[in-house]
């Protein structure tokens, strides 16, 4: 099976996106900062919290939006050596 990590790097003016896919978890995408950091919204994490029916559910809505399951299952195939700009999947299937 098939998963995945694309990553486009934030430029002047412009903030990055990533997108993962995990088979049974679909695909992830969220915008990211400089420091190739998640960035959540201020509409959203109001969203979040609004609906939140206390600290556990608070904490659980975070981690999705913020992509902590899709990033935790690609974790063992990633790669990056001393200086290199990109992670390269060496584990598929």
């Amino acid at each position: 099976m098939i998963r995945f990590e694309i990553t486009e790097e934030p430029s002047p003016g412009v903030d990055g996106e990533r997108f993962m896919y995990v088979p049974g978890r679909g695909l992830f995408r969220a915008t990211c900062g400089a420091a190739g950091d998640i960035q959540l919204g201020e509409d959203r994490l109001r969203a979040i919290m609004s609906s939140a029916r206390g600290p556990e559910a608070l904490a659980h809505a975070l981690d999705k939006a913020m992509g902590t399951a899709w990033d935790a299952e690609l974790e063992p195939y990633r790669y990056a050596g001393d200086g290199a700009p990109n992670m390269v999947l060496t584990r598929v299937g």
